[in-house]
């Protein structure tokens, strides 16, 4: 047996392992997600259900990747440790959340580390439609959402008066646009990630409308239009 196959043999039960542990942590982790004080940025809870194709997914895609001949083949091989590390994180994450929050920013940028090592494996490399579609819709809803979600994560890390200033708030959103955009252009307007991180930053944008913070809608709708024309741009040099 190769260094790859053994290698592959022992990533797809991590792989698989750590998508159980993600699937069954939130309810075991204690966090509670409501929050009266958050952020104005912070979106409405509506758009926190992205997490459920995400779990969802990425249980059915190492389930998926788990037969030895794809497991030990590209895109699986590659993306087995980082994405195994995304979902130990969320655990880490949720844990942090309900009982030392200041930890949840470095577990959340770690996580967007990994997952965008991930998407990109995924994206450069030839791979059967279902890979394609399982695996790259489940991490690219994952590093979307993550890309723009890690700057909201900090906002609502912001000292009492701070979290309810115009100028920082509005500087962590501008942060999450031009990193979703970053992502959106290194991926190549993949559309699964595209999705997410418009979900996320459309999200801000009508919890800042709701609260009538005029400046912070504007970056918000300025963000989402930057990463829609970030994510056109593929298509229009694409020759016909």
């Amino acid at each position: 047996m190769t260094f790859r196959s053994r290698r592959g043999t022992r990533g797809r039960w991590v792989l698989l392992g750590t998508a159980v542990v993600q699937a069954v942590s939130p309810p075991l982790a204690g966090f509670d997600q409501g929050s009266g004080s958050d952020p104005v940025v912070v979106p409405p809870g509506p758009f926190f259900a992205i997490w459920g194709p995400i779990v969802l997914g990425c249980l059915a895609a190492a389930l998926w990747g788990l037969p030895l001949r794809r497991a030990t083949a590209e895109p699986w091989r590659r993306i087995q440790l980082p994405l195994s590390l995304a979902q130990v994180g969320f655990a880490a994450w949720l844990v942090a959340a309900a009982r030392l929050p200041v930890l949840t920013l470095p577990v959340f940028a770690g996580m967007l580390v990994a997952l965008v090592v991930c998407l990109r494996a995924v994206v450069v490399t030839p791979a059967d439609r279902v890979t394609r579609g399982l695996l790259g819709g489940s991490v690219g809803l994952y590093a979307g959402w993550t890309s723009a979600a890690v700057w909201i994560n900090a906002a609502t890390l912001l000292p009492e008066g701070a979290a309810s200033a115009t100028a920082p708030l509005a500087a962590l959103l501008a942060g999450a646009a031009l990193t979703a955009a970053a992502l959106t252009r290194a991926v190549h307007g993949q559309p699964a990630c595209v999705l997410a991180a418009s979900w996320a930053l459309l999200g801000a944008l009508v919890s800042t409308a709701s609260a009538g913070a005029v400046p912070l809608v504007v970056v918000a709708a300025s963000g989402l239009a930057v990463v829609a024309a970030t994510a056109l741009v593929p298509l229009v040099r694409r020759p016909a």
